[in-house]
């Protein structure tokens, strides 16, 4: 019985390990792109901000937070940014567009 719980432990500091090493090779290919300028519309762009996204949930997920509390620290932290008038908000009314989408879904 010991040794299954050390196989699962094994895999999964391995599998977070992957993880985070995904998540900064996203980081760094989605800084590449925008670099060179490539166009949103040819979907390498969403494809990364994707997989960004995905890896996060999924990074949380094996830390032991559910994705449900995922979402309720984004809204939480939306709510705080929207209160202090933050510039992406003033600007352009992001902030909440991003809630609206986050509570409809």
């Amino acid at each position: 019985m010991r040794v299954d719980k050390n196989l699962d432990i094994t895999k999964n500091v391995k599998i977070i390990e992957w993880m985070k090493t995904e998540l900064l090779m996203s980081i760094s290919e989605l800084f590449n792109v925008l670099f060179k300028g490539v166009k949103p519309v040819e979907g390498v762009i969403q494809d990364i901000l994707a997989n960004i996204i995905m890896v996060t949930y999924l990074l949380a997920k094996r830390l032991g937070i559910e994705f449900k509390e995922v979402d309720k620290k984004v809204n939480e932290k939306i709510k705080i940014a929207i209160d202090e008038d933050h510039s992406v908000e003033r600007w352009y009314g992001d902030l909440s567009n991003l809630k609206r989408h986050i509570n409809n879904r």
